[in-house]
């Protein structure tokens, strides 16, 4: 108990130490305006022409992964900006460890150039990550809960063309190797295994139409975002999971605009399917911290997972913000099945602390509850 409060006044409380500095300097620049708006001007132009580093540790907490610890780094340089689109060449670099033996490393590329119009982005992770297992399907019981811990490498790059002006085309090359570390023996991860590849190379190809036309990467306040991918993996391009994945992500915000209260609502999408012989952990589920919150994370998983979200954002005081939000969806055996039967749900409230002035970056403490009890989470940046 006293380890979880000493990571909660950390988390919480830790980064507002950092930003002290900038704090003093807001309310100097309220006793002089003018000076105020040369200087901030003075530093856009600055920030325009240098490269920008953003590094901070990651300390979190959630009822899935336990405590959390790493450490996160951001190189970027902005590159181009016009009516349409704002894009700044990037590297992120992240790496954390879970009290659940779970670790992560991805490191993030993005490179601009012709103004904007070509987009090259990669994608490197590692993953060994204990991961809860109730079985396969929409009616799975808690009560039959495992872990299987699989380990994976995956390495991604693709190239995209700006079409016009918000959308984007591309097309992917992604390439890695699965492989299960662990199960529970005679277990439901283990009998599933029986019939499904342990261990492979992982090759495929894709396709990729991408809009983006929200007003901020962080806390979005206005505009939409879409994501369409498709991904094949065949075993002639060397692959031993021959399978296809689709993906779809959409997003939308509206402010709500009354006065000195102005709040945001945000809607998204979810859908994802995998057709063929995929590994386990790439099966779509439903359950985390950014989607149904409330439920174990990946509480139910299978061949096709439609979920959709809002969440309604608000001010509270000075850098604090609250928020509420409610989820539903499910996982399918089969695309044809009919997907307002069996319904999961779950809703919640949260809390924002935003940690710079300039960038709407948030620290969030959010609590989920559905019909199977409740989960908690403390995290950097939005769920959506």
């Amino acid at each position: 108990m006293i380890c979880r409060i000493f990571l909660l006044f950390t988390f919480l409380f830790l980064p507002l130490f950092f930003f002290a500095d900038e704090v003093k300097e807001e309310i100097k620049k309220e006793e002089t305006p003018d000076a105020a708006a040369k200087e901030d001007k003075k530093d856009e132009e600055k920030d325009e022409k240098k490269l920008g580093i953003i590094a901070f540790p990651i300390v979190f907490y959630s009822s899935d992964t336990s405590a959390g610890f790493g450490a996160s780094a951001v190189l970027h340089k902005e590159h181009y900006k016009d009516e349409y689109v704002s894009k700044s060449n990037s590297l992120a670099l992240v790496f954390f460890y879970t009290l659940r033996n779970q670790m992560l490393s991805a490191n993030v590329g993005n490179l601009y150039w012709n103004n904007a119009n070509w987009h090259w982005k990669s994608k490197l992770t590692f993953k060994k990550y204990p991961t809860d297992f109730y079985g396969i399907g929409n009616d799975t019981r808690a009560s039959d809960h495992e872990v299987f811990e699989p380990f994976t490498f995956q390495f991604e790059n693709s190239i995209n063309r700006r079409v016009w002006r918000y959308f984007y085309a591309g097309i992917s090359l992604s390439q890695g190797y699965h492989m299960l570390i662990k199960s529970k023996k005679n277990g439901l991860a283990d009998s599933y295994f029986k019939n499904h590849r342990k261990e492979g190379f992982i090759s495929g190809i894709g396709i990729r139409l991408s809009y983006d036309s929200t007003d901020d990467s962080f806390f979005p306040t206005s505009g939409s975002y879409a994501e369409i991918v498709y991904q094949y993996h065949p075993f002639w391009l060397g692959s031993r999971y021959s399978f296809s994945r689709v993906f779809i992500d959409g997003r939308t915000f509206v402010k709500i605009p009354i006065p000195k209260f102005e709040s945001v609502l945000g809607f998204q999408l979810n859908f994802e399917g995998v057709n063929g012989n995929a590994p386990l952990s790439f099966l779509p589920t439903i359950g985390d911290k950014d989607m149904m919150r409330g439920y174990t994370g990946d509480r139910f998983r299978d061949n096709y997972m439609i979920a959709v979200q809002t969440e309604w954002r608000f001010p509270i005081y000075w850098r604090f913000g609250g928020t509420l939000f409610f989820g539903t969806g499910k996982v399918q055996k089969n695309f044809t099945d009919f997907i307002f039967q069996d319904l999961k749900y779950g809703g919640g409230f949260g809390i924002r602390v935003r940690l710079a002035k300039k960038k709407k970056i948030n620290l969030r403490f959010d609590m989920g509850f559905t019909p199977e009890g409740y989960k908690f989470y403390f995290n950097l940046l939005e769920a959506f």
